[in-house]
């Protein structure tokens, strides 16, 4: 299910009233720790009981969880080394592991060059013969860069590391756009405390916090205060539209498909084709004649007379302009939802501002991948922005251009980033690599149209004309992603994605479990538990 990342200043800050009330939150977080650790021993030996563990220590309150948690482990039969690498740290903590039988090796700058050695041989040597590390150098307030005697000594200990490594909150040097991988802690696991934070959810950061354990240790953190939401394959499983057994086809949503020309007809056909088999109560095709003939050939339920909707899909293949302008008359004054793919996003690059179109007022969804977002930005900014760029740091590039043109962006990629115009953001969990492929965002972008049509159906349906906030259209859009996903897992070409997503769609609607086992592979859940 969803899981909610909050800055850590959030986190701290719900923190000071259980500290000033006594609460015993870092006993919590130690014991919790110290769970975590013992499970991997268990699972990797069978047994704590004759295991080695060392501990990175650093000054902090993530060193003296580290330090108690070791405490625990050696009161359960684990041979504990300490290694303290700065001039100070936890000092409860550290008294607490030494009597537990923790022996200490004292590794810092401040040593004689003679000492320093002697230090270093010997952290050497435990970290090499640990079966497991405890990594608490530096939490969330540490300063970028580790020192060079411990980076150097990360570096020197990488080629012979045969244990496992724990990151207590957060793995130290935690910097996306920092370099020297090798001379940076990569954890197996990331044991944090409180809530998830934003710094562990950058996809950029994957290779250095292995699987992420939240532990909840009583903060009782507000969703509305989050800084994103991660979703999987349950999200869509407990929340995909299902119909009501009273609804009529117009309450299920009627979504509008300009999509393909006579240039790119097939693009009209996936996109429309998608729309179907996401399950809309009707679509109207509201481009060429000649796509329409070959949508219709396909799909004679779908209609192209003109009439109600209630969200348009526009852009993929590059419908002619005269259809363009005929659904922006349609719109004109009113605020059904707009998903714009591919060539439609030059509308919002040529646009100086939202403002006046036809498109403002409107849930506006642009669903580019990040060579179409940077020639949007470019136009928008005035300046290069490049693909590469984009890809070097897409979560901010995300909310830029949601800031920029007030639109829900969702940016594509093996880890799709969804931003809202006030910076909030929805991660999908990635999909197989099989969505590589033309034509896939034409299956996406019709799934998000029928799936916007349906909710904008359903508030009509149920006397509620509010504007729904751009975070549920956010959210909504994580779910069309993991709609796609799905797909993704039972095809390999894009018009097969198309066609899968009937069943895919049924499965969900009749409540088979056949999701859940066609879900099962790499990327198919979180790895935030």
């Amino acid at each position: 299910m969803s899981v909610f990342a909050y800055p850590s200043e959030t986190i701290r800050e719900a923190e000071v009233p259980l500290l000033e009330a006594g609460v015993p939150l870092m006993a919590r977080a130690a014991r919790a720790l110290a769970n975590s650790a013992a499970a991997m021993l268990k699972a990797d030996y069978g047994q704590v009981t004759g295991t080695r563990v060392s501990v990175l220590a650093g000054p902090g309150n993530n060193a003296g969880d580290a330090l108690f948690a070791a405490a625990t482990l050696g009161r359960r039969g684990a041979a504990v080394t300490i290694i303290t690498l700065l001039d100070r740290t936890h000092g409860e903590g550290l008294t607490a592991a030494r009597r537990a039988g923790a022996q200490v090796i004292a590794f810092t700058s401040s040593e004689t060059e003679a000492d320093a050695e002697a230090a270093r041989a010997d952290a050497l040597r435990e970290l090499s013969r640990a079966h497991l590390v405890l990594d608490g150098i530096l939490g969330t307030g540490g300063r970028r860069g580790l020192p060079d005697h411990i980076s150097s000594l990360i570096a020197d200990w990488a080629p012979h590391r045969t244990g496992r490594l724990i990151a207590v909150d957060i793995p130290s040097d935690l910097d996306p756009n920092h370099t020297g991988a090798e001379k940076r802690l990569h954890a197996d696991r990331t044991v944090t405390f409180g809530g998830l934070k934003t710094e562990l959810i950058d996809p950029r950061v994957d290779e250095f916090t292995g699987t992420i354990n939240v532990i909840d240790i009583g903060l009782g953190l507000d969703p509305r205060s989050a800084a994103a939401e991660l979703l999987d394959r349950d999200d869509l499983v407990s929340e995909f539209p299902r119909p009501d057994a009273t609804g009529h086809k117009y309450s299920r949503g009627v979504t509008g498909v300009l999509a393909g020309s006579e240039d790119y007809p097939g693009a009209g056909v996936l996109t429309t084709t998608s729309a179907v088999n996401t399950g809309a109560g009707m679509v109207r095709y509201l481009g060429s004649p000649l796509v329409a003939e070959y949508v219709l050939g396909l799909h004679p339920e779908v209609v192209s007379a003109s009439g109600r909707i209630d969200a348009v899909v526009l852009g993929p293949g590059d419908s002619e302009t005269e259809f363009v302008d005929n659904v922006a008359e349609a719109l004109t004054g009113n605020r059904t939802p707009v998903v714009v793919d591919a060539g439609g996003l030059d509308m919002i690059a040529r646009a100086e501002s939202m403002a006046g179109t036809w498109l403002a007022d409107r849930p506006l969804i642009i669903t580019p991948h990040a060579a179409e977002l940077a020639r949007l930005l470019s136009r928008l900014l005035g300046e290069i922005i490049t693909a590469g760029r984009i890809g070097a740091n897409p979560m901010w590039w995300a909310q830029r251009a949601a800031e920029l043109t007030g639109a829900i962006v969702l940016l594509k990629g093996h880890h799709t980033v969804i931003a809202a115009p006030d910076g909030h953001l929805v991660l999908p969990a990635p999909g197989p690599g099989s969505l590589a492929t033309a034509g896939s965002g034409d299956v996406l972008a019709g799934i998000l149209g029928t799936l916007a049509a349906i909710t904008a159906a359903h508030s009509r349906y149920d006397s509620d004309d509010r504007m729904h906030p751009p975070r549920e259209w956010a959210r909504l859009a994580g779910l069309a992603v993991l709609l796609h996903n799905e797909a993704g897992r039972r095809a390999v070409t894009a018009s097969g994605f198309a066609d899968a997503l009937a069943e895919v769609v049924g499965e969900l609607i009749h409540g088979t479990d056949a999701v859940g086992s066609a879900s099962s592979g790499p990327g198919s859940r979180s790895r935030y538990c």
